[in-house]
């Protein structure tokens, strides 16, 4: 617990240093007689864990297993202001890499400073829950990625427009080609029918 503590302090140092990040401190609670989906109950068992969770990595959180541990509920608290408009969840994971879809989420919107999940099965736990946030890329790269896409958009649509002038001719020559092909079929079709 005095080591959480240490992290979030040195954490909270950094903020303006991390400016325009998100960063949030998670707690996860082992919990009887909760069923999934059910809100948190006060029927804890064990301390909670505490950890901080950023958009850039997978941490991880020691929880027990028992008998009498029916669920798992994490709750998050923003350290940095912008988390909540750069982020819309934090996703728990199973895995190590933070891969994959997640086996619960807290969702979040613009403003909130804090979120809470309801209760979810231990089962998909071995030893760990693993944390991510799950933000929107930085606001510098999408700039940077339009300016790279702005110049070859025209490019592309040149292309676009040049490309069905040129099957265009080979498709009038076809047709005019047909037309001559089409009479004598088109007869012995329509005299086969008697018309």
């Amino acid at each position: 617990m005095r080591f959480s503590t240490l992290l979030v302090t040195s954490a909270l140092c950094l903020t303006p240093a991390v400016y325009a990040y998100g960063v949030a401190e998670v707690t996860a609670r082992a919990h009887a007689d909760c069923h999934p989906d059910d809100p948190p109950n006060d029927r804890l068992i064990g301390d909670p864990q505490d950890t901080v969770a950023t958009e850039d990595t997978c941490e991880k959180i020691e929880v027990k297993h028992g008998f009498d541990i029916d669920a798992y509920s994490v709750s998050l608290v923003d350290i940095t202001k912008d988390t909540s408009d750069r982020c819309h969840a934090l996703g728990i994971y199973a895995n190590g890499e933070c891969m994959g879809l997640p086996n619960a989420l807290i969702p979040f919107f613009p403003g909130e400073t804090q979120g809470e999940s309801r209760c979810f099965k231990d089962t998909p736990f071995d030893k760990y829950l693993y944390v991510r946030l799950l933000c929107d890329a930085d606001d510098k790269d999408k700039d940077n990625k339009d300016k790279e896409d702005g110049p070859e958009q025209p490019e592309s649509e040149d292309a676009k427009t040049e490309a069905p002038e040129e099957p265009a001719a080979p498709a009038a020559s076809a047709a005019s080609a047909a037309p001559a092909d089409k009479p004598s079929g088109g007869n012995d079709l329509l005299s086969s029918l008697g018309l």
